[in-house]
């Protein structure tokens, strides 16, 4: 009878299995269970819209924060308005005035500067420092003295004046400031001496008329020896 067995006497005989625990298990998956918190909601067009007005405040709040800092802080723009420092600066000049200038140092000689006006703050006026604390001014037909000795050449000055002025001595916080068209200037010799806080910024460029684009020169004006 033909042997119907599947035995083969030529294969290697198999390991005895001595218990189906040594049997290897399959990797196990992690599950479970699903929860509501899990399945994707498709956004509102109401919540977008809602998220881009959102985000269009927060702008426009951080971007007005940023112009309140930089006007307190660093820069501010003015326009000129008279005749009073023609040549440097004539009617519809705009500048940019720099607040951080004082911040960091202190006003020098030859500056020029926009300042709140003493008998009337809410208005803003542009001259040139001439005098510094604890300095005796004196002018002598259009000619300044600064503790008796002369100022250099005023090139900056096109209408000089003959006028004369007795020496007055500025405090501790006090400047004397002139515009540069000496013959059409309300200015320290009229009014006095200008505290410094009054002093908003210094002048540092004109930026329009794109003409007249130019920085502003502070040049030494150191008293003759």
């Amino acid at each position: 009878m033909p042997d119907t067995s599947d035995f083969d006497p030529t294969a290697a005989p198999s390991p005895p299995q001595d218990s189906w625990e040594d049997i290897p298990e399959p990797p196990a998956v992690a599950v479970r269970e699903v929860a509501a918190t899990d399945i994707p909601t498709p956004r509102s067009k109401k919540s977008s819209a809602s998220s881009v007005i959102w985000e269009t405040l927060q702008t426009l709040v951080l971007a007005g924060l940023l112009i309140v800092f930089f006007r307190t802080f660093i820069f501010q723009n003015f326009v000129v308005e008279g005749s009073s420092m023609v040549p440097t600066l004539i009617q519809g000049d705009r500048l940019i005035v720099s607040r951080l200038s004082y911040f960091l140092g202190k006003p020098e000689r030859g500056d020029i500067i926009v300042f709140q006006y003493p008998y009337g703050p809410e208005r803003d006026f542009v001259k040139r420092i001439i005098g510094q604390p604890g300095e005796t001014i004196a002018i002598q037909n259009g000619q300044v003295f600064i503790n008796g000795r002369p100022l250099p050449p005023e090139d900056y000055v096109q209408n000089k004046s003959s006028d004369a002025m007795a020496p007055v001595t500025l405090g501790d916080d006090e400047y004397f400031v002139m515009g540069d068209n000496r013959t059409g200037s309300s200015d320290s010799r009229s009014w006095g001496p200008l505290q410094k806080h009054f002093i908003i910024g210094k002048a540092w460029l004109i930026y329009y008329p794109f003409k007249h684009l130019k920085f502003l020169q502070h040049p030494d004006m150191e008293p003759e020896p």
